[in-house]
């Protein structure tokens, strides 16, 4: 039979809801017994109004939740202060980088030059089999794992409108948790029981220093995504006749720029180990870049410059705020210096750095300074990922996990 206007509206789901719409719309009618009961005297009530419940004055009582709802942030804060503070935190990175960094923390630089310890462990040969498990750590990180989320829009210079399909994968902090986390692993399996045993390994932890510099109020908050403590301080043998970065100029940008204000702040540092714990000098510390997590404040992508930048930071706030734990909170010129190591990585590009941490007086560019070891752009391997059916790692370069044993090991 062909489907016409008037068999359609002969259909039964049409004719349903026609007769919903209008039963849906009746009107009660008035059958005149309201009328009736109120000539005898009767009192009628609307049923609404006499089922509806009378609220009676109660003791307030104040329920014990899963966690304690955040204060307000206005001035009845405890943390609030009138004096502002520019605070750098973990999601933000400085607008001039590395050179910025060496302003706001009064430090020269040591191109490409670690201390001589750990450029000779460096150098020692690490069995094949320990190389065949950092390449399973690898393609584990970054193709056998099955976390499957949404990926970060792709987008294209020359087309900035086309929209590309979405792909669900490992999103970047997992590939970095899980590949930082075996090769720590394979590197304690390696090590002497005498070093294992004199040091912790602790995840996210957050580290906060608060100083002052040429009467602007700063503070670091970081995360070490982990961070590896001692029983004793970290001691280097360094080379003092090496070329140096001075600490540049930045006229007329002023150095904390990128650094918002912030009215709610602790007046003390804080470090994440109490002072009584035996293991908790800190030894290195490992740092994660997230390109979904670390944002400019202006929206551009982060550039390389100011990778490098975060990594001296980081390791500013880490020796700083055990410095202030161990000798006050007003301390300048320390006795002695506190060194601390620092890797950061993406999960592909290796930063390794040592900072020599001399004083907490950053004013001006005289006087002591402190001094920044590092060794950049040390690329793990080129390309990790599926071709044709198959698991593939191109370029797997060994001396990235030589650099780890030493930083380790040192």
């Amino acid at each position: 039979m062909r489907l016409t206007q008037a068999l359609k509206r002969q259909h039964i789901d049409f004719m349903f809801k026609k007769h919903w719409l209008v039963q849906g719309k009746r009107i009660p009618i008035d059958t005149g017994v309201e009328k009736k009961l109120k000539d005898m005297g009767i009192e009628v009530q609307d049923a609404l109004e006499f089922v509806k419940e009378k609220r009676e004055e109660r003791e307030h009582i104040q329920i014990i939740g899963p966690y304690e709802q955040p204060l307000p942030l206005d001035k009845n804060h405890p943390n609030y202060k009138a004096k502002p503070c520019l605070t750098l935190n973990q999601d933000n990175v400085l607008l001039e980088g590395l050179s910025q960094a060496q302003v706001l923390t009064k430090t020269i630089i040591a191109q490409d030059k670690l201390p001589p310890k750990i450029e000779e462990l460096s150098r020692l040969p690490a069995p094949a089999a320990i190389h065949e498990n950092v390449k399973k750590a690898i393609l584990t990180a970054n193709v056998f794992d099955c976390e499957q989320k949404k990926l970060p829009k792709i987008k294209d210079p020359q087309r900035p409108a086309y929209n590309f399909r979405r792909i669900l994968g490992i999103t970047d902090s997992r590939r970095n948790q899980i590949l930082t986390n075996k090769l720590l692993q394979l590197v304690e399996k390696t090590s002497d029981r005498e070093v294992t045993q004199n040091k912790y390994v602790v995840n996210d932890v957050e580290c906060t220093t608060i100083f002052e510099k040429e009467d602007d109020l700063l503070q670091f908050q970081d995360v070490s995504n982990i961070l590896v403590t001692s029983a004793k301080p970290v001691q280097h043998e360094v080379e003092k006749d090496i070329p140096f970065v001075e600490i540049p100029s930045l006229y007329p940008v002023k150095h904390t720029i990128t650094m918002p204000h912030n009215h709610f702040y602790n007046n003390t540092s804080q470090y994440p180990f109490k002072q009584k714990v035996q293991v908790k000098h800190p030894h290195t510390t490992w740092l994660h870049f997230n390109r979904t997590e670390v944002k400019n404040i202006y929206g551009e992508p982060v550039t390389q410059n100011q990778i490098l930048g975060r990594s001296l930071t980081h390791a500013f706030n880490v020796a700083s705020s055990y410095a202030k734990q161990m000798h006050g909170e007003d301390v300048k010129d320390l006795p002695e210096p506190i060194f601390v190591n620092c890797i950061q990585t993406d999960g592909q590009l290796y930063h390794f750095g040592v900072l020599q941490l001399n004083t907490l007086n950053v004013d001006g560019n005289e006087g002591i300074k402190n001094v920044w070891y590092c060794k950049n752009n040390m690329k793990l391997y080129d390309s990790s990922r599926y071709f044709s059916g198959m698991p593939v790692l191109e370029n797997y370069n060994n001396k990235v996990y030589g650099y780890i044993n030493a930083f380790y090991n040192s």
